[in-house]
C-alpha cells in the first residue's frame, strides 16, 4: 500500500503541475515525478508478482509507460499523469474489492 500512496501522490503533483502551471515551468516537477514514478513502478512490479496478484500487477506494468509519456515534453503532460492516479485507484479498489469478496488471492506484500 505504501507503494501505490506514493505513485498517487507522485501522479498527483505531476497533475496539477501540468494543469496548474504554465508550460516551461511545469517541466521540473513532471520530469521529477516522472522519474520517481519508474524507481516507484519497478518496486511496485516486483512487490505485485511476488505473490501474484493480477490486476495490481496490472496497473503497475501499466504505470511505467505513463511515466515514460510523462517524461516527453508535450503539451499533454496532463494525460498520462492522470493515467498514473487512475491505475493506482483501480490497483486499490481491486484489491479492496477481493478481500470483501472473501479473501480471494493472496495477502499483500509487505511493501504493498
Amino acid at each position: 500500500m505504501i507503494l501505490r500512496a506514493l505513485l498517487l501522490l507522485l501522479g498527483g503533483a505531476a497533475l496539477t503541475a501540468a494543469v496548474a502551471m504554465e508550460r516551461p515551468d511545469n517541466l521540473a516537477v513532471t520530469v521529477s515525478c516522472a522519474l520517481l514514478s519508474l524507481v516507484v513502478a519497478a518496486g511496485a512490479i516486483a512487490a505485485d508478482a511476488v505473490p501474484l496478484r493480477r490486476l495490481p500487477l496490472a496497473c503497475s506494468v501499466l504505470t511505467v509507460p505513463c511515466a515514460v509519456l510523462l517524461l516527453a515534453r508535450t503539451p499533454w503532460q496532463a494525460v498520462p499523469a492522470a493515467g498514473i492516479v487512475v491505475l493506482q485507484v483501480v490497483a486499490v479498489a481491486g484489491a479492496v474489492a477481493a478481500r470483501r469478496a472473501g479473501g480471494a488471492g493472496p495477502a499483500p506484500a509487505p511493501g504493498d
